[in-house]
């Protein structure tokens, strides 16, 4: 298993406001399971130093 980090990002400023660790075999993998986080805020999907994905900010869709 690799482990990586999900970063929350604040927005348009891009500071980083929080974490969620993730432990995969791959980056398809890692990448699939960040995208079941994709929210209201951007991410960034990270293994050590090496950013794997940018996830932009999803719109949120009046009912």
């Amino acid at each position: 298993m690799v482990y990586y980090r999900l970063y929350v990002l604040s927005g348009p400023e891009g500071r980083f406001v929080g974490f969620e660790e993730i432990d995969a075999p791959d980056d398809v993998e890692a990448v699939r399971v960040a995208e079941g986080h994709c929210g209201p805020q951007p991410l960034e999907l990270w293994c050590g130093k090496r950013k794997v994905k940018a996830f932009a900010a999803k719109e949120e869709t009046p009912e």
